[in-house]
């Protein structure tokens, strides 16, 4: 069953030990036994990527580590979606009429397309989805 959205921030609790949380250890307990989660195309593994890289860059991790972080995250079970056509349009409209992030748009925008909730540890994109109707993983 396909459970979420899940953003970058929300994954980052799996990641660091100080954000460890119990709605995702909650989640990842879920996802090991046969759910899934739903991340967008490309986004997700460069947002997961550059965090990474900040983390090692402020000596949060190193790059061993960085690297196993990675691919443990690569290894969840997931569903991978590419942005539907016309899913530009809703981006334009949640940029704007929310105040988001192009990044965060496509998140929340990944949740309306499919009626998902939106895994978020970001408060702005967790207002954002309130807003439009999406409900937050976990709230």
């Amino acid at each position: 069953m396909r459970l979420c959205v899940v953003d970058c921030s929300f994954a980052m609790a799996w990641v660091f030990e100080d954000e460890q949380n119990e709605v995702a250890d909650a989640l990842l307990a879920r996802i090991a036994r046969d759910d899934s989660i739903v991340v967008p195309a490309v986004l997700w593994g460069l947002e997961v990527r550059n965090a990474l890289r900040t983390a090692v860059r402020r000596r949060r991790l190193t790059e061993a580590d960085a690297d196993q972080r990675r691919l443990a995250l690569a290894d969840l079970p997931k569903v991978t979606v590419s942005c539907p056509p016309g899913l530009g349009d809703t981006v334009d409209r949640l940029v704007r009429g929310c105040d988001l992030t192009s990044y965060d748009a496509i998140y929340l925008a990944t949740a309306l397309e499919h009626d998902l909730p939106l895994a978020t540890a970001d408060e702005t994109l967790a207002t954002a989805a309130r807003r439009v109707g999406v409900a937050r993983f976990g709230a």
